[in-house]
């Protein structure tokens, strides 16, 4: 039976009693040499569609990563950049993808 606070591995059961202790002690989340916004770029190179407020969409490089700008639509939605709900969120999507009307 996994210890309580710890994630399940595979071959976890094997571990010696310092290991899962260093690994509760591992800090959870992205690690300090991570950009900001990193996620987003994990986003675009996926090739999601991605929702930004107006002042995170002017930090996205989105020549970069062939993404455009869906402008018949505001999106009411959480935005991926700074993690606030906004009312008028841009859509973002990546060249060819968007909707065929």
């Amino acid at each position: 039976m996994p210890t309580p606070g710890l994630h399940v591995w595979v071959g976890e059961e094997n571990w010696r009693p310092r290991d899962r202790a260093k690994a509760a002690l591992a800090p959870v989340g992205p690690g300090s040499k991570r950009t900001t916004g990193g996620h987003i770029d994990d986003l675009a190179a996926l090739g999601k569609a991605i929702t930004l407020c107006p002042s995170d969409t002017k930090r996205f490089n989105r020549k970069a990563y062939e993404y455009e700008i869906e402008r018949r639509y505001l999106v009411r939605a959480w935005c991926d950049g700074c993690g606030q709900f906004h009312p008028a969120c841009r859509l973002l999507l990546k060249k060819g993808a968007g909707p065929q009307l």
